[in-house]
């Protein structure tokens, strides 16, 4: 029975079967010989068990195959040449709503409306009938909720082994989305190139990649001119290092920066422009471009500043009218207030203005103000500011006083620049002006106060005469009066013999002996009496009278000191040079010429010099600092501990010694602080080779405590208030006898 099932069997599987199931062509050869030799029951069973294995990896294949497919993102169908569906994907599936038992077996026309099947249809037939794939867009609206898909499709004519069409094969994307950003890319591409603002796209290497046509348009450059260059968003050459480093410094820490930048066209044209500039980041944090928005902003800007000079400039003569010389007012009562410093305001009025434009005409008027807001702009300091109230009513700001006394010469320049006549064409013309000076805080705190005390000032200085200047209160006038009157004795003090010298001994710590003194100038002026040196010195060093009495100083210090180093040979002489002093070129030379004139020892002699010398710096003070080291002049800081820069000073300039100023000395008994910046002070001269003075020490206490700190050298009043050249002669020989 079983014989007769497997000869069935065999009968009924055909060649046409074995070549399906059995694809190895040896394998096949061999299984039709034993067939065709007859060994039915053996050859039989053989055949049937390698057919089902061969079946079975067939099925396996099959399933796999089937399986990628239904996982593939794309659609894939199967049509027969009438357009029938023979297979399709879960893709498609979904596409249709359909499972593929409910789509084999129907047409386009059975899941989407006529015209869209027809549509479908024609390019299956272009497809069918053409050599190689075809490629289309294939737009579907689906009817049940009017929802549209495009497919990019392709299609492959299926063939027998005879060439006969048997069908077509389709592969479909939806490009939905692309197709939908490729729509936004170009709408934004257009909006892009129609836009106002120039736009410059640059990649990682700062290298420019795109610019649109506003760019063109504003610039003058070409796109070929500039894509492929360098990046430049700001030229260096128009901006501030400061702006450039600030926007580079936001672009590298991924920040964008907006403002304004001046710039220049391609022919050199300079103008405005208001630029936005960014980094653009890419998923992962780096920069992927660089972006720059321009706009051209030259006619705002002219608009702006037209309508700002109107606002707050006066026509007629350029100055700041009342509003902007208020606003400037404010600001600078707002950094005196801050800066513990003063402000003087001044009214200026022209005298007998009123006359000019009565007999001249008002064209010669307004000639004649011109001229004299110019003169008023020369006369001031940089920084102060000259404006017109309206009619030939003037207003001067000057800030950044410490001394009131200052602003008079500032007045006196505003005087001076109207004693040459004024040329108004035809006719030549004096005029004069009269001031009031109010002074901030002293004369009001508030705008209004101060302008309506300058104001009352200056009716004041026409009531005295005109062409002259008075100061709101009477002090002050008192003051500057006073300051006048020394000035005026002082320019004759030397050739009347009304200088002289004392000396303050300065004090070896230990030994107790004068190790040197400190000359000390004094006036007694004939017509003053005794004038302070800290009321006439300021003087002289503003009016540049400093400098013959500095020589004078010398000069006379080191003829007398010369018969005291011969008795001491270690004796210091030390004498103090003003910062005025310094502006003369020839210091370092009368040094060198006083030294041999007089045989005192260079190596003897100390200037005492002042931090602000050495914060001035410049050529001139180094290079005469630097004769005198050569010569082997000493060089001593004066009121060491009173200024901010000190020890940079030490390691610059050729210093010998420190001199520690009395305000600490004094105090160091009772402050904590000032002892320890006296001791710290004194470490340090120590640390650096340099001798010590301490001056001011008046009590006992204050002495002892100096040497316990090994400082060098003292002077004060505890060991001898100053005294003159005799009394010094004096306390030498009492020393000499003392010590034999």
């Amino acid at each position: 029975m079983i014989y007769g099932f497997f000869s069935l069997l065999w009968i009924f599987l055909s060649d046409a079967l074995l070549e399906m199931l059995v694809t190895d062509v040896k394998l096949l050869s061999f299984l039709q010989t034993i067939k065709g030799f007859g060994f039915v029951a053996i050859s039989t069973l053989l055949i049937f068990g390698l057919v089902s294995y061969y079946a079975k990896r067939m099925l396996a294949a099959q399933h796999h195959l089937r399986a990628l497919i239904d996982t593939l993102p794309d659609l894939v169908w199967l049509k027969d040449e009438r357009g029938i569906y023979l297979s399709c994907n879960r893709k498609f599936e979904r596409l249709f709503g359909a499972r593929e038992s409910e789509i084999i077996g129907k047409s386009d026309y059975d899941f989407v409306d006529a015209e869209l099947a027809d549509f479908f249809r024609k390019h299956d037939l272009i497809a069918m009938h053409a050599d190689r794939s075809s490629i289309n867009e294939e737009q579907l609206t689906f009817a049940d909720d009017g929802h549209t898909e495009i497919l990019e499709t392709i299609k492959t004519p299926m063939k027998d082994e005879a060439g006969k069409l048997i069908g077509i094969l389709g592969v479909g994307r939806d490009i939905t989305k692309r197709k939908q950003r490729e729509t936004e890319i170009k709408v934004l591409t257009q909006a892009v190139e129609q836009s106002p603002v120039a736009v410059i796209l640059a990649d990682p290497s700062r290298q420019v990649t795109f610019v649109n046509r506003a760019f063109e348009r504003i610039c003058g450059y070409g796109s070929a001119e500039v894509v492929g260059q360098r990046f430049e968003p700001v030229d260096s050459e128009l901006n501030s290092g400061e702006l450039v480093a600030e926007i580079w410094r936001s672009i590298s820490i991924g920040e964008p920066w907006q403002g304004e930048l001046r710039s220049r066209r391609k022919g050199g044209e300079q103008y405005w422009e208001y630029a936005y500039l960014s980094p653009v980041l890419g998923n992962s944090g780096e920069v992927s471009h660089y972006l720059a928005l321009k706009e051209d902003i030259s006619l705002r800007k002219q608009h702006e500043e037209r309508l700002h000079y109107q606002a707050y400039y006066d026509s007629l003569t350029a100055l700041p009218n009342r509003v902007l010389i208020m606003d400037r007012l404010q600001q600078l009562i707002r950094e005196a207030r801050r800066n513990d410093e003063y402000v003087a305001v001044m009214f200026l009025d022209l005298d007998d203005f009123k006359k000019v434009n009565d007999s001249l005409g008002h064209d010669v008027g307004d000639q004649a103000l011109v001229q004299a807001a110019s003169r008023l702009v020369g006369s001031v300091r940089e920084g102060d500011s000259v404006g017109r109230l309206g009619g030939d009513e003037f207003i001067v700001l000057a800030g950044h006083f410490s001394r009131k006394e200052s602003v008079q010469v500032v007045a006196e320049n505003i005087l001076e620049s109207f004693w040459d006549t004024f040329d108004l064409g035809s006719r030549q013309i004096m005029l004069t002006v009269s001031i009031g000076i109010a002074i901030y805080p002293f004369d009001g705190e508030s705008l209004s106060e101060l302008l309506k005390n300058a104001d009352t000032a200056m009716y004041l200085s026409k009531a005295q005469g005109r062409n002259r200047y008075s100061f709101f209160t009477e002090e002050l006038n008192l003051c500057i009066s006073r300051r006048l009157q020394i000035e005026e004795h002082l320019r004759a003090a030397i050739d009347n013999g009304e200088l002289s010298l004392d000396y303050q001994p300065q004090y070896d710590v230990k030994s107790r002996r004068i190790s040197g003194v400190e000359a000390l100038l004094r006036w007694n002026s004939t017509a003053l009496g005794q004038v302070g040196p800290d009321e006439f010195i300021p003087i002289a060093e503003q009016t540049g009278l400093i400098v013959p009495i500095g020589r004078f100083v010398l000069r006379q210090a080191l003829s007398q000191a010369v018969r005291w180093v011969a008795q001491e040979p270690l004796f210091k002489l030390a004498v103090n040079i003003s910062p005025a002093q310094f502006r003369d070129e020839g210091l370092a030379e009368f040094v060198r010429l006083e030294l041999d004139s007089s045989g005192f020892p260079a190596s003897r002699l100390e200037l005492e010099i002042t931090e602000g010398i050495l914060m001035r710096g410049g050529p001139l003070v180094e290079g005469t600092l630097a004769k005198l080291h050569e010569m082997g002049v000493c060089l001593s800081m004066d009121d060491f501990g009173t200024g901010y820069s000190s020890l940079s000073y030490l390691r610059r300039y050729p210093v010998d010694e420190l001199k520690i100023d009395r305000s600490f000395v004094q105090e160091m008994t009772v402050d904590q602080a000032d002892m320890e910046l006296v001791s710290a002070a004194i470490s340090l001269a120590r640390g650096l080779g340099l001798r010590v003075v301490a001056e001011g020490v008046e009590t006992q206490e204050q002495l002892d405590a100096l040497n316990e700190m090994e400082c060098g050298v003292v002077q004060g009043f505890l060991l001898s208030k100053p005294v003159s050249a005799d009394d010094i002669d004096a306390l030498l020989m009492r020393q000499e006898s003392t010590t034999a």
